[in-house]
C-alpha cells in the first residue's frame, strides 16, 4: 500500500525542469508588465535598469539555481 501512496506522491510532484521553465516565464512577463507600466505612467520613477535588474533577481533566485544544479548533475554524472 504504501507502493502505491509514493506513486501517487510523486505524480503530484512538479519537477525541477517544469519549475525553472514555470520561472523564467514569469521573470519575462513581469520585465514586460513593468515596462508596460513605466511607458504608461504608472511606475514613472522606475528605471529600465531597474526593472531588469529586479527580475534579474527573481530569476536567479528561482530558475538560476534549479540550472545550475542540472549543470552541475549534468558534468558530475549525479543524479
Amino acid at each position: 500500500m504504501s507502493g502505491e501512496n509514493d506513486e501517487a506522491e510523486n505524480s503530484k510532484r512538479i519537477g525541477a525542469k517544469t519549475i525553472s521553465k514555470i520561472f523564467k516565464f514569469v521573470s519575462a512577463c513581469g520585465v514586460i508588465a513593468c515596462a508596460v507600466l513605466k511607458w504608461l505612467g504608472i511606475m514613472p520613477e522606475a528605471t529600465i535598469g531597474e526593472i531588469c535588474a529586479a527580475w534579474a533577481v527573481v530569476y536567479g533566485l528561482g530558475a538560476g539555481t534549479i540550472d545550475a544544479n542540472i549543470i552541475i548533475d549534468k558534468y558530475t554524472g549525479r543524479g
